[in-house]
């Protein structure tokens, strides 16, 4: 057993230190290096300065480009939410024919190559002859929301009792009454952390943007467009740095929502 212990910590400080080194890293890096005084990425350090994020903020191509990815993530947050939930209680609370069928069949584009979907997006929107636009990214992103929203929110309602319904039901509530005021507070930590991570996946969503937005510019695809060019590189690391600890504080809420750690706070 000793043995087994050993080498699981070693396992776990091996694994603990390859994901630093790979991910947490280069972050930490990006952050530093948004407050040096020189273009370049490089030591010895030439002094600390603010006036990237000055820059930055004065920008108005990257402004632009940031409200376009946080108005299009925050509609397809809300589509997401309502379809999603949908199809949450069609794969958990119901019982029929075809339902690991109609299971599946939602998971599959959390699955797909981003690559593959943005090629099969854009190819169908030639086909019916619809514009590429900011309504086409919309349309895109929800594809691939809902089944992550659909997953996280049917996770919770496994453990959901459906007693608690039957009894409502019982007591005269409408179906609509019950879903508002039994289903929702039990599954809310479920919903709201699945709209934080349907949020941050439309918001970060690059490649099958770069597909089907046409003319249009997202912050993903700014930033691609500005890398181009050297002189762009600190302000993209000021404005990627404010943005990473924006999201890294998203996705700590959402992982603890989603285990329902949050239950206390919230309710």
């Amino acid at each position: 057993m000793s043995r087994l212990k050993r080498a699981s910590f070693w396992l776990g400080l091996y694994t603990a230190l390859v994901v630093a080194f790979l991910i947490y890293l280069p972050i930490l890096l990006l952050i530093i290096f948004s407050f040096n005084d020189s273009k370049i990425m490089s030591l010895p350090w030439n002094g600390f300065t603010l006036r990237w994020y000055k820059i930055a903020f004065s920008r108005e191509d990257l402004l632009h480009a940031l409200f376009n990815s946080l108005w299009v993530a925050a509609v397809v947050t809300v589509f997401s939410l309502i379809l999603g939930v949908m199809a949450a209680n069609g794969m958990a609370k119901y019982r029929y024919k075809g339902r690991s069928l109609f299971t599946g069949y939602i998971a599959i584009p959390v699955v797909m190559p981003w690559l593959l979907l943005g090629i099969s997006l854009l190819l169908f929107f030639n086909l019916i002859k619809l514009p590429l636009s900011l309504f086409t990214v919309i349309l895109s992103h929800i594809s691939f929301d809902v089944p992550l929203v659909a997953v996280i929110v049917a996770a919770r309602l496994h453990q959901f009792d459906p007693s608690l319904e039957e009894a409502a039901r019982d007591l005269g509530a409408s179906a609509l009454e019950t879903f508002r005021l039994v289903t929702l507070p039990i599954i809310a930590p479920a919903v709201i952390a699945a709209g934080i991570f349907a949020f941050s996946w439309s918001f970060d969503a690059f490649v099958v943007t770069h597909f089907v937005i046409g003319s249009q510019v997202t912050f993903p695809i700014w930033v691609w467009s500005a890398l181009r060019f050297a002189k762009n590189l600190p302000v993209i690391n000021a404005i990627s740095s404010l943005i990473v600890v924006v999201e890294i504080l998203i996705v700590y809420v959402g992982e603890r929502l989603r285990r329902g750690e949050g239950e206390g706070i919230l309710f």
